[in-house]
């Protein structure tokens, strides 16, 4: 990415400091300093209003290569030498904020053990807000993410048949992003969270949802990770659900599909139908200015006009609290589409649409794609959208 756009980034957060009032941000999470250094070396990154300083702490040649940034503030060390580099920005005590939503407890204790002259303060949302709005080369790599993810999918119909198990079809679709140039990382902003490759489900399995998410999750192969394809073969008639996101150049992209194996029945046409029907009324709808929130209410509304609102986003034990997440630098971000979220669509903005619907009798659908919010409405990035997608028929 050009250095323009991370520049405008930097000052950007050095005017909402300002405004908040804050002398100075120290940041660890490796997603945001890449999002505003253009390293994902190891590095703490020390900002405040008029300065800063990357301080690497292994691979400075790496990181002087790679940023952006004036060499004369790219500088070797680590978190006992921040206070020095605060005190030689002018900067000797006040507020100092924290990424305190992905910070451990010992880093937290630790500064504030190092900083006593400090006031620690959360800086998380900032960065995620100001996150959620994507320049023009944020959005080009989620398009090529979006390209990669459509070659996984491909692959579903030349390897999907009968016997081949929901490990062996995740497998062969991973190994097709690879080959694409998915680089093999998911990167999530949740503490401890064992982030498979991506769920595989069919069948039964596609009612059995584990504690890992608020989707369909798939099994898994033991107890230590319980999410992700099992050994259970696929058989004709089933309805499968592939999950599995890529990452292109720090950018993802996050799809499900659902396929069935042979000709579909008239009731999963049917279920699938209103499925579609369901995200073209969220749709019509996607635009700067609505209500995040409205746009979770009027897909259930229309579940509940179409006589489906039972089996809409129903989980095993309960049911997913969203129908949509923003995506970018981690595969979940702001904003949610969930009922009580406060946020208003901006223009380039970049979400999912995830919806499923799971009927005791006639199987589960779904469907998440990649929405781009232009300036008069929204743009699909996915290759394909909301289809159900008939293999060997």
């Amino acid at each position: 990415m050009g250095q323009g756009n991370k520049t405008l980034r930097l000052q950007q957060f050095q005017k909402r400091l300002v405004s908040l009032g804050i002398d100075a941000a120290l940041l660890v999470n490796a997603r945001d300093i890449f999002y505003y250094s253009g390293t994902a070396q190891p590095a703490i990154l020390l900002i405040t209003p008029d300065d800063y300083r990357l301080m690497v702490r292994k691979g400075l040649e790496f990181a002087k290569a790679e940023t952006w940034m004036y060499k004369g503030r790219i500088v070797a060390g680590g978190i006992g030498n921040a206070g020095d580099h605060l005190v030689g920005m002018g900067v000797r005590g006040g507020k100092l904020g924290l990424e305190t939503d992905v910070m451990s407890a010992d880093l937290f204790l630790r500064i504030q053990r190092l900083f006593p002259a400090y006031a620690p303060v959360s800086i998380s949302t900032e960065i995620l807000r100001q996150r959620m709005i994507k320049d023009p080369e944020e959005i080009e790599l989620i398009r090529n993410a979006c390209a990669i993810m459509q070659i996984g999918h491909d692959r579903v119909f030349e390897v999907l048949k009968p016997g081949v198990t929901e490990l062996e079809l995740a497998a062969e679709i991973e190994y097709a992003h690879r080959r694409g140039g998915h680089e093999g990382a998911i990167c999530i902003r949740i503490a401890d969270y064992l982030m498979v490759n991506g769920p595989v489900a069919s069948g039964e399995n596609l009612y059995r949802t584990t504690g890992w998410a608020n989707t369909i999750t798939g099994v898994g192969l033991s107890t230590g990770i319980t999410a992700g394809p099992s050994l259970r073969p696929i058989q004709p008639g089933d309805l499968v659900m592939a999950d599995i996101p890529v990452f292109h150049h720090g950018y993802h992209c996050d799809e499900s599909r659902t396929y069935v194996l042979g000709k579909p029945k008239p009731a999963v046409e049917s279920l699938h139908d209103c499925l579609k029907e369901i995200v073209d009324s969220v749709l019509y709808d996607m635009r700067p200015g609505t209500r995040c929130s409205d746009l979770f209410h009027t897909a259930n509304d229309c579940a509940q006009r179409l006589g489906v609102g039972d089996y809409f986003l129903a989980l095993s034990d309960r049911k997913s609290p969203l129908i949509g997440h923003g995506v970018g630098l981690e595969v979940n971000e702001l904003p949610v589409l969930e009922a009580n979220s406060d946020l208003h669509l901006e223009a380039n903005m970049v979400t999912t649409l995830e919806m499923h619907l799971t009927h005791p009798q006639h199987g589960v659908v779904k469907t998440e794609f990649m929405v781009l919010v232009t300036p008069h409405g929204c743009e699909r990035l996915s290759v394909k959208g909301c289809e159900l997608f008939v293999v060997g028929y």
